[in-house]
């Protein structure tokens, strides 16, 4: 008898304190407040540089953690994760095509800048993906 008020005192317990870590930890209103990059953008600056003339660079977002693109040149793809503004993208896998030199120089450019990227910030219709510093390191526009 003494077991079973025990464990239902320590139910009860566990019970209140996932609720109490999820009001104050950030459940679902923190995840709604966090910002979205779902669906595809079209990238306009890298590194603060403009795009090479001619040339489209896409990154896409999925709802199920993909992360696609295409560099001018080579199609990427990683997963990606985001919690809060806190960006975090697997290794990307590119495809070998080869373009005119000042594509490519773009292309290392963005691949270097998504390996740097630990945010995001949204204004409007643009995304910023930035450094741990918080520097700004690729600026693209929704579709």
């Amino acid at each position: 008898m003494i077991r079973i008020a025990l464990l239902l005192a320590l139910a009860f317990s566990v019970t209140l304190f996932q609720g109490c870590v999820t009001s104050a930890g950030g459940g679902a209103d923190a995840e709604a407040s966090a910002p979205s990059i779902e669906g595809e953008w079209t990238v306009t600056e890298i590194g603060g540089k403009r795009l090479v003339a001619a040339t489209e660079v896409v990154l896409a977002f999925g709802s199920d953690g993909a992360f696609s693109g295409d560099s001018g040149v080579n199609r990427l793809r990683a997963s990606y994760g985001l919690e809060g503004g806190r960006l975090e993208l697997s290794e990307i896998m590119a495809t070998r095509m080869a373009g005119p030199p000042e594509v490519m120089e773009q292309e290392s450019r963005l691949l270097a800048a998504l390996r740097q990227a630990r945010a995001v910030q949204i204004s409007d219709d643009q995304l910023s993906l930035v450094d741990a510093e918080g520097e700004i390191l690729v600026v693209a526009w929704a579709r």
